[in-house]
């Protein structure tokens, strides 16, 4: 039994440094100088409501924005994210994806 420790040791620490809300899903997006970013949140790793979408004017000195909430709707605030995404995307700036899995640049097409 003392010989499995070691092996199960760097898996618990891998563990616990996963974020709490590492299921949330977040965008980077640029446009020349200036960063915005848009936040997917919930208050449990469990669950995906209540979430909420927060709009971050990082660049601008812009207070956080919470563009929407959802109390029992499982998916909305993902569908309400990623066409605000899509949005940001269609005004000439390009996002990516920055949490919740690999890296992806949305580019707006010419």
């Amino acid at each position: 039994m003392k010989k499995s420790i070691p092996f199960i040791l760097p898996a618990v620490i891998a563990m616990l440094a996963i974020p709490f809300s590492s299921h949330a899903e977040s965008w980077s997006c640029k446009q020349g100088n200036n960063v915005r970013e848009i936040h997917i949140q919930s208050e449990s790793p469990s669950s995906t409501v209540p979430c909420s979408v927060v709009y971050k004017k990082v660049t601008e000195g812009a207070e956080d924005q919470t563009l929407w909430t959802a109390e029992n709707d499982a998916g909305y605030c993902e569908e309400q994210a990623k066409a605000f995404v899509e949005k940001q995307v269609s005004w000439g700036w390009t996002c990516e994806e920055t949490a919740g899995g690999e890296s992806a640049a949305i580019k707006p097409s010419n």
